[in-house]
Parts: C-alpha cells; sequence; structure tokens
C-alpha cells in the first residue's frame, strides 16, 4: 500500500497555503516574530484573529499530514513488527512524532495568544509570542531533521530502492538540524525557508520513489545467491 506516501505532497501544500493565506487575511503592518515587541504582539493578534484561526487550520493538516506520512515511511522502511523497535527506527518515529506535534503546539501557542492577546499581562504575552517561534521554528524543524536523518541512514542501510532520496537525505537533515542554533543565535532565522526547502526536497522525493516503487528492497546479485547442491 502507498497511498501514505501521498501524505507528504499534503503537508507540504497544506503548510505553504498557511502562510499565504495568513498572509492574505492578515491587515495592517506584517509580525516578524523574532523582532516583535509586546505592543506589536498585542496588535497583530488582537486585530488579527481570522488569519491566526485560518492559518492554525491548515497548519494543523500539515502536522497531521506530516505524522501519517512519517508513519507510513517507518512502516515501509521496518516492515516487520520486531524490526522495527531496533534503536534507529525508535529514534526515526520520535523525530516524526516531535517534528508534528512541536507544529501542533505552537497552533496552540499562536491561537491561545490571539485569544488573550489584548488582556493578558506582558509577561503571558512574550512568553506566548516566543513559544510559538520556537515550536513551529527551531523545535518543529529539529525533529523534521531527526525524521529525515534516520530514515534515509536505515533507507541505505537496508538497500531500499529509490536510494538516491536516501542519499540526499543523509546531508539534508543534518543541514536542517543547523536550525537549532538559531535558539542562541536569532539572526540565524533569516535562513529557515531555505532548510524548510531542503526538507520539503526530501519529502517529495521520498513521495516519488515510493509511488515508483513502493520503496522495496533491492535484490542481491544473482551471483550471491546461487547454492550447491550435492551431486
Amino acid at each position: 500500500m502507498r497511498r501514505w506516501a501521498w501524505f507528504g505532497p499534503a503537508f507540504v501544500v497544506a503548510f505553504v497555503a498557511s502562510i499565504v493565506v495568513g498572509g492574505a487575511l492578515a491587515t495592517g503592518d506584517a509580525l516578524y516574530l523574532p523582532d516583535a515587541s509586546v505592543a506589536d504582539l498585542r496588535t497583530f493578534y488582537g486585530h488579527n484573529l481570522p488569519a491566526v484561526v485560518a492559518q492554525s487550520a491548515l497548519q494543523v493538516l500539515a502536522a497531521v499530514a506530516l505524522y501519517l506520512f512519517g508513519r507510513g515511511l517507518h512502516r515501509s522502511l521496518w516492515p516487520d513488527r520486531l524490526d522495527g523497535l531496533d534503536r534507529l527506527g525508535r529514534v526515526a518515529a520520535w523525530g516524526n512524532a516531535a517534528a508534528a506535534g512541536f507544529l501542533l503546539l505552537s497552533v496552540l501557542t499562536s491561537v491561545t495568544l490571539a485569544a488573550v492577546a489584548e488582556r493578558a499581562g506582558a509577561g503571558v504575552v512574550s512568553a506566548l509570542g516566543t513559544a510559538t517561534l520556537l515550536c513551529g521554528g527551531a523545535l518543529h524543524l529539529a525533529g523534521l531533521a531527526v525524521f529525515v536523518t534516520a530514515s534515509s541512514v536505515a533507507g541505505l542501510r537496508r538497500r531500499t530502492r529509490g536510494r538516491w532520496v536516501f542519499r540526499y537525505g543523509r546531508w539534508a537533515g543534518p543541514l536542517v538540524a543547523v536550525s537549532v542554533v538559531s535558539i542562541v543565535w536569532p539572526p540565524l532565522l533569516r535562513l529557515e525557508p531555505l532548510w524548510r526547502l531542503v526538507a520539503i526536497v526530501w519529502i517529495v522525493g521520498v513521495t516519488v520513489a515510493a509511488l515508483r516503487n513502493g520503496l522495496d528492497r533491492t535484490p542481491r546479485a544473482a551471483g550471491r545467491a546461487v547454492t550447491s547442491h550435492p551431486s
């Protein structure tokens, strides 16, 4: 069954649409979270509830699609239950759950901020803004980096068809992981679109590989399979 692969493009479409729709519905000045003051947060979230709700709804769909995509890939790379419990399999599963979970958590903090922005204290507004930034950015991308790296290493070790995308993922995952540095060095946040693009290319590539050949293992050379028979 390869239908799980379609959840990859579904995640990409829903996430990109959330940014486009959120920007189209928002009024006033655009908000850049790393530089936003408490006053900026109050103004934006207090006057853009429709934009926040629409964007959040699409990101919920994106998070669910990402989780289902990851679960389907995990079952393809670790088809046997016991085999799927090895260390690499657990790391891939945790990375996928973290990527989807932190994206959902950023939706929760964003909606909460929109609901309380005009009446909550400055500390609460600032904390919610920071949580939204971290969960939807560095922490989400960190989980995605772990998922991409572990899955790619497994795909290469298991002689899986479509190895080109796993070769790409083996270096793409660590590159996406660099996003974590933005937690202590905020200027690096400006490269976030690049990291997302690197991850999106991998997700689309896995989808193509899965739909073309199901990510089956490559059969070993015929010469290695020859056995001797007693005369």
